[in-house]
């Protein structure tokens, strides 16, 4: 499974574009043709479309695949600038925590405002997450792992490849290499993130941690360095 990292906007933001094999996409829209995309369709994840939706699109096409779904880690406008955008495009469905999908449609809540040149396009969520959740499309099946602290509607969204059996965890802005996420702007809270934290280091697998931000990381790695981890 080949995983394409995009690194978005002039906060580094880390998109992902995730294959998930061939699946049926009743009435979904192909970016490229402006077709119906259906049975045998190869269908593409997107997480956190922090800008430039029509570079993600491209990327997606040149892959072969048709985005299906936007998964969303948390509501921060610097992971959410494309999501109308990809979403008006081609119907993919949104998923947001319900505690950050308030977000979506507020610059202030989002934190839009720190950077009021870019503008603010509004959207909404098909689907809200849940802790526990398992999300399957195509050959993938990702589960939701609740890590309020950043934001409220904070997740890492946990994935086995059914190929190679390698653990991925798309970690936004919770973990980080050698660090965490900020937890002192609107729902943050630095008790919880460090509840998180605990809830990831508890975890009995090891993981490849794909991180909103910077470069990736391994969990075993993260709990043995990492300084906010490591003596949770």
């Amino acid at each position: 499974m080949e995983i394409k990292t995009l690194v978005l906007s002039d906060l580094g933001t880390n998109c992902y574009i995730v294959p998930a094999g061939k699946t049926t996409l009743t009435g979904m829209t192909s970016p490229d043709d402006g077709g119906t995309a259906d049975t045998g369709t190869d269908a593409a994840v997107i997480i956190d479309p922090a800008d430039d939706p029509e570079l993600i699109l491209a990327k997606t096409a040149e892959m072969g695949l048709v985005p299906a779904w936007i998964l969303l880690t948390h509501g921060h406008f610097d992971h959410t600038g494309g999501v109308a955008f990809i979403k008006k495009k081609t119907g993919a469905k949104v998923y947001i925590h319900g505690s950050d999908k308030e977000m979506l449609s507020d610059p202030v809540k989002s934190l839009s405002f720190f950077t009021p040149d870019r503008g603010f396009e509004k959207s909404e969520a098909d689907e809200e997450v849940n802790d526990g959740d398992k999300l399957t499309l195509g050959d993938l099946t990702f589960e939701v792992l609740h890590t309020p602290g950043h934001t409220e509607g904070s997740v890492c969204y946990l994935l086995t490849d059914p190929r190679t059996g390698k653990k991925y965890m798309f970690s936004g802005d919770t973990l980080f290499r050698d660090s965490i996420g900020r937890s002192d702007t609107y729902s943050g809270s630095g008790a919880k993130i460090m509840r998180s934290l605990k809830k990831l280091s508890a975890l009995p697998d090891d993981y490849i941690v794909l991180p909103g931000h910077g470069p990736d990381t391994k969990l075993s790695v993260e709990k043995k360095y990492n300084p906010f981890l490591s003596g949770v």
